[in-house]
């Protein structure tokens, strides 16, 4: 296959190739693969006899004269249909790697994706040119697609028209008109099938539906050949493979009345005679009961319709020896298996339902986007619509695209249904109790951003007959499964339908968010075929849009390979594969009938040209650069600014969650174990990594948290300790403003002990010992500023083991003592200055650091620009320390995300309130010292209101479509500030955009305004944009002043460019820090949010550390959590340092190189 390959992306190390990270695209235009040799031309004649020789004495004939050539081969087969131009993108930070852009198809690949990518080569609109997808327009024109390889021509179902159409494939990319099969004197077809040159179509009786439909044939060139009787409503029609037989599932479904239910069946005719056999169900009308204490669905009108009536075939599919037809029952959720050589249906068996708690899934339509439900209480049944039979390895197995399909009917005298939402429910309040659900966490669980909204079965889940609900049973199993010819499963792909459909924090087609209360994705139409040594399943998703790809050559190990969507085509219905022998390509197609947008799409695999081999990357290597302070080297996946030190850092080992942000923002570490326990906002959970191999670390477990949010993560001595916030409403006693949990459990994620601390744990930390577990307690008010809890610490004795733990053993550390000193604290500096907050309100605790003997704590207020110390053994606060402000004069600093770069100036009356938050101890000399990352944190409140009426009428400030309603909040820019004219005389200047206008800045305790004029006499701004040191008594020993901003860049430009649109806010955001030993010195490891990267400082002499290192990450986006792991701990003897980025949802393992 020739190609033409375009590399996009920046040549950084000046070699004339783009190679690896330098590569941004990649842009291929590919021919189709050659066609085959034309067959030989005939043979030529033979020659004519020779002339007989002369007659002597009886002389013998003359020879026969010799043969004639053959004549010439015929010409060589066309060139397949050339592939248009595609540009693959690298898509970083993401649990895809690429897409591959067709404009009219977009393909979304990842690490193991095969080589072939299929994309869209050619389409046809059977609709109605300029038809209205939103109104409805368009749909219907094309559901059902096969194919003819003899006559490349491809059948659709034209349900509008009542027609089968035919459309030339000879050229794929253009797709024609050849005919229309007009069937509307029948009725309307359904199916279509094609064999040996004999086209069946299943068609419902027009005249009257509860009557038996048609078996219709005709040739491939569109003659009528014969009409056969089918049962009623044939739903579905297909050939045996010999083409001996036609079968039709005739679905048989009741009228809207519920008054007419006729039997459903299937319709086989032997093809040479035209013999019919109708193949019912009515032997099985007697074993009702044990079908349904099987799990078979038969509920339909008990005491009048019969099992035989309830069954409702919806897809055949045939073994390959043609002695088994596998009929799919859909609404009653199993498999029905019919002997072909009997004519008769052997057996039904029940396909169960899925438990939706052992994967992470999307269920509701109202939690504002993607929000992934991990442990749902949920079970699905998988009730699968289309059906596609394989063999491997000599055995049958079965494809089923888990739909779901619910029972509905509404007449002109009666309606009936089975489905419901799940607030319709009323559970067992007993058994859900024991299920480990109080009565605060059933009615949360059915609040409509949870499971209220989720369409569920009202016949099913009620074991006991009581009107109350033991289980929650869902339609349909989003997913594809694999079952062997017996009907067990071997296989089905989870959750994964939930990851395909989105990348990064929204769905690919966004109108799958609206689904996921109905039946998410919805596996509609299913497939499978062969290309290269592979096996292949094609899903199509009917509300997602697109195609997921399985390699399914294992069957009971399927792995998904890549995901195909289109831009013009609307909810695929029907799918067929075309063999590369079958095709007029020489290569597979696979066509997709598009029910919404009546379409047909054509789709084809090409082989994208790779980039150059790996060992081209190799023998470049790493690169050194100067970045004009420092030298720098640059590899693929680590860009390092080197400092004074031998003690070099690099990645090892990398886990992505695949989950994107929020993912992974705090870790914790357990020696005994050498396991990592991580934070996971979005499943709601701890994540469990085996850290044993640390160049590889591996998800062991994913601990779900139920009724609450884990904050922070500690370990101690094989003791995991969990913080836990509430997620409930106001009023449900476990919102954010109640008390939260302490959490214990083992390193298996096996629970231990639970206490209740103060409102919003945010932080949770061990004494050096382990005997008491301390938890920082925010307090933070609620949106609208209406609820204030006091902030606070719990002290957590467990001296007595955490099994013995009890509520007695929790002491809530409050403020209190200090409301007398609220003149005296804002003298000092500390902020306090929330809206009608006394002083025990407005502290809010963010993180804790315990020195070296375990007597005191030091406890971050971020928020108040300030540090509380604690005496442990009395357990009460002693002291508030104002941290004050850092006078960006004495460095230089770029203050605007508007001047075009990299400007750095120093800036006179411009201070930095410090606001750390995360902090950590170290000793040295036999002296407690604390290092706090500088980040800032600014209050801002918003709340839900309908309108801006709504909001005034609520105390709000103001409205905002987009953001709703101000409760409050503190900051502004400073161009919205009037500046005393005395201290800036350059006042015009400094408030021009490109300097210090965009400047973020605070309205709180009038900060900057000494002489209460209403002019600024000095600018207070958000954080400190360092990292510092701070004895015991909370006094500054060292800042690292401008080094950080000057580190993040090189030769004028940001490393992470992203860092410029952040020099208004608070710049590089120094959010995580901790402290290690190593080879005999101190580093303080600094985590940057927004540029990204950890810095290394040594800081061995706390009042002189020398900068060591910058470690920059492009994998990795945003560091939140770094522990340390001394060489004792680490499971190789190396010093390790596990960082945790909550926007890429990845976890970053770095070791020392000497």
């Amino acid at each position: 296959m020739e190609e033409l390959l375009v590399l996009i992306g920046l040549d950084s190390d000046s070699d004339s190739l783009l190679t690896g990270e330098e590569v941004d695209s990649r842009t291929v235009i590919c021919n189709g693969a050659d066609g085959s040799d034309g067959s030989n031309g005939a043979a030529g004649n033979d020659g004519t006899d020779g002339a007989d020789g002369q007659d002597g004495a009886d002389g013998q004939d003359g020879a026969d004269g010799a043969d004639g050539a053959d004549g010439a081969d015929g010409q060589d087969g066309a060139d397949g249909a050339d592939a248009i131009g595609c540009a693959e993108s690298v898509l970083h930070d993401s649990h895809y790697n690429s897409v591959v852009d067709c404009r009219s198809s977009m393909t979304y690949r990842h690490d193991e994706s095969s080589k072939y990518t299929w994309v869209e080569i050619g389409s046809y609109q059977a609709s109605p040119e300029g038809c209205d997808m939103g109104e409805d327009e368009c749909e219907g024109y094309a559901e059902i697609v096969t194919y003819d390889s003899d006559s490349n021509t491809a059948f659709y179902v034209n349900a509008v028209d009542s027609s089968v159409d035919m459309i030339s494939l000879d050229d794929p990319s253009s797709p024609t008109m050849v005919q229309r099969i007009d069937v509307s004197s029948y009725g309307e077809p359904n199916s279509i099938a094609i064999s040996n040159g004999i086209v069946a179509m299943a068609v419902a009786n027009g005249a009257d539906d509860m009557a038996n439909g048609y078996i219709l044939t005709y040739s491939t060139n569109g003659t009528f050949l014969n009409s056969y009787t089918a049962g009623v409503l044939p739903d579905m029609v297909t050939f045996t493979h010999s083409g001996e037989y036609i079968l039709s599932a005739n679905e048989g479904q009741p009228n809207d009345d519920y008054d007419v239910d006729p039997e459903g069946s299937v319709t086989v005719v032997e093809v040479s005679t035209g013999t019919v056999t109708q193949i019912g169900f009515s032997s099985f009308n007697n074993d009702r009961e044990a079908l349904i204490d099987e799990g078979v669905r038969l509920y339909a009108n008990p005491g009048i319709s019969t099992v035989s009536q309830d069954l409702e075939p919806e897809y055949i599919s045939v073994s390959t020896d043609d002695s088994t037809a596998y009929v799919m029952f859909q609404e009653n959720n199993a498999f029905g298996m019919i002997n072909l050589e009997t004519m008769t249906l052997d057996s039904i068996v029940a396909l169960g339902t899925k438990d939706y708690s052992e994967g992470c899934y999307d269920l509701s339509d109202k939690d504002d986007g993607l929000v992934l439900t991990c442990d749902a209480p949920v079970s699905s049944m998988y009730m699968p619509d289309a059906i596609s039979l394989f063999n491997s390895g000599g055995e049958d197995y079965i494809l089923t695209a888990n739909e779901g399909d619910s029972r509905e009917y509404e007449g002109d005298n009666s309606e009936w249904t089975d489905e419901g939402r799940a607030d319709d429910l009323v559970l067992n309040s007993t058994y859900w109790a024991e299920m480990g659900y109080d009565a605060t966490a059933q009615a949360d669980l059915l609040e409509k951003e949870n499971l209220g909204r989720l369409k569920v079965s009202l016949v099913d889940g009620d074991h006991d007959g009581d009107g109350q609900v033991e289980e929650i049973v869902g339609f349909g199993a989003r997913s594809m499964s694999i079952w062997n010819s017996d009907g067990e499963l071997v296989f089905d792909t989870g959750d994964d339908l939930t990851y395909i459909t989105h990348i990064y924090d929204d769905y690919l087609n966004p109108y799958t968010a609206s689904r996921n209360d109905d039946k998410g994705s919805e596996p509609e139409g299913v497939t499978s075929g062969s290309y290269g040594d592979r096996t292949f399943a094609f899903l199509g998703l009917e509300r997602a849009g697109g195609i997921a790809i399985f390699d399914i050559t294992n069957p009971t190990e399927a792995v998904f390979d890549q995901y195909l969507t289109f831009s013009d085509h609307v909810s695929p219905e029907g799918v067929t594969f075309v063999s590369a022998s079958e095709s007029p390509t020489n290569q597979p197609l696979l066509l997709i009938a598009n029910e919404v947008s009546g379409t047909i799409a054509i789709a084809s695999p090409v082989h994208l040209s790779e980039e150059p081999e790996p060992e081209i990357v190799e023998e470049v290597g790493c690169l050194a650069a100067d970045t004009g302070a420092h030298l720098a080297i640059d590899c693929p996946n680590q860009y390092t600014v080197m400092g004074d030190s031998d003690v070099h850092w690099e990645l090892v080992g990398e886990y992505d969650s695949g989950l994107g942000e929020g993912a992974s923002e705090i870790p914790a570490y357990d020696a005994q174990s050498h396991r990592a326990f991580i934070v996971n906002a979005v499943t709601g959970s701890v994540d469990i990594l085996d850290m044993h191999d640390p160049s590889n670390p591996e998800l062991i477990h994913r601990i779900v948290v139920n009724n609450g949010e884990p904050n922070s993560v500690a370990v101690h001595d094989g003791l995991v300790a969990v913080a836990v916030a509430g997620t409930g409403d106001e009023g449900s006693g476990m919102s954010k403003q109640d008390a939260g949990y302490a959490v214990f459990m083992d390193v298996d994620g096996n629970s231990i002990a639970t206490v209740a601390a103060g409102a919003l744990p945010d932080m949770i930390t061990f004494t050096p010992d382990g005997s008491v577990a301390l938890v920082a307690n925010e307090g933070e008010p609620n949106d609208s500023y209406t609820i204030d809890p006091e902030g606070s610490v719990s002290h957590i004795d467990l001296s007595n083991g955490a099994e013995s733990l009890t509520q007695s053993d929790v002491t809530n550390i409050y403020f209190r003592d200090f409301e007398t000193q609220l003149a005296q604290l804002q003298a000092d500096g500390v902020r306090i200055f929330g809206p009608g907050a006394n002083v025990s309100q407005d502290l809010e605790p963010e993180y804790i650091a315990v020195n070296g003997d375990g007597t005191t704590a030091m406890v971050v207020l971020q928020e108040n620009n300030a540090l509380a110390e604690i005496d442990l053994s009395t357990k009460t606060v002693t002291a508030i320390h104002a941290l004050g402000l850092k006078d960006y004069s004495t460095g230089m600093y770029d203050f605007s995300d508007k001047d075009d770069g990299v400007n750095f100036a120093t800036h006179s009356g411009v201070f930095g309130m410090y606001m750390p938050d995360a902090m950590s101890s170290f000793t040295i000399g036999g002296e407690t010292f604390y290092v706090t990352a500088n980040e800032g944190d600014a209050r801002d409140y918003w709340f839900d209101a309908v309108d801006e009426a709504d909001c005034l009428a609520s105390g709000g400030l103001e409205y905002d479509e987009d953001d709703g309603c101000l409760a409050y909040s503190e900051e502004m820019r400073l161009d919205d500030f009037d500046l005393d004219d005395a201290t800036f005389p350059d006042e015009d200047d400094l408030l021009d955009k490109t300097e210090l206008g965009r400047l973020k800045t605070t309205t709180a305790n009038d900060c900057g305004d000494t002489d209460g004029d209403g002019d600024l006499d000095f600018v207070c701004s958000y954080g400190a944009r360092s990292f510092t040191i701070w004895d015991s008594n909370g006094d500054l020993v060292w800042d690292s002043g401008d080094q950080i901003s000057h580190l993040v860049a090189a030769n004028n430009e940001w490393i992470n460019g992203y860092t410029g649109s952040r020099n208004d806010d608070k710049g590089a955001e120094p959010e995580g820090i901790t402290v290690g030993q190593a080879y005999g010195n101190t580093y303080a490891f600094v985590g940057l949010e927004r540029a990204g990267g950890i810095m290394i400082f040594d800081i061995s002499n706390p009042n002189a550390p020398v900068f060591s290192q910058y470690v920059y990450l492009p994998h990795h986006v945003s560091p939140e959590g770094l522990a340390f792991v001394s060489g004792a701990d680490s499971p190789n003897g190396a010093p390790m340092l596990i960082v945790a980025h909550e926007v890429s949802g990845t976890v970053a393992v770095l070791q020392p190189v000497l």
